[in-house]
């Protein structure tokens, strides 16, 4: 899969992407798979399983700049929802719009696997 179809398939905006990236496609996959290693997401799991909001807010706006960086729409958008209802003290919000993000960054993974480098 190319990275227009990737972009598209998780309905971003893969020209603005490419843009930050200075049109350099391979450098952009050379940077969406190192986000294959990037330990944010289950950080952010384990913290909420533990109730540990502190931690949580650190996983999850590490990860909302990443995914805003890489142009992962869908990710930036749940865990920046995540931040937010940690910081407004909104526990209830949180459940919900994690269940969203496990969806979205397992679909993403899965895509970003599937790149032609």
């Amino acid at each position: 899969m190319d990275v227009q179809n990737f972009y598209s398939m998780i309905e971003a905006d893969g020209a603005v992407v490419l843009e930050r990236f200075m049109g350099n496609k391979n450098l952009l996959i050379k940077f969406l798979k190192k986000f294959l290693a990037d330990n944010n997401f289950q950080a952010l799991s384990e913290a909420l399983e533990a109730d540990d909001y502190e931690k949580a807010l650190v996983a999850s706006h590490t990860l909302k700049g990443v995914s805003g960086n890489l142009g992962l729409a869908p990710l930036f958008q749940y865990s920046s929802e995540i931040v937010t209802a940690i910081r407004e003290e909104r526990l209830k919000d949180i459940a919900p719009a994690f269940e969203q993000l496990r969806v979205q960054y397992e679909k993403i993974i899965l895509l970003i696997k599937e790149l032609e480098s």
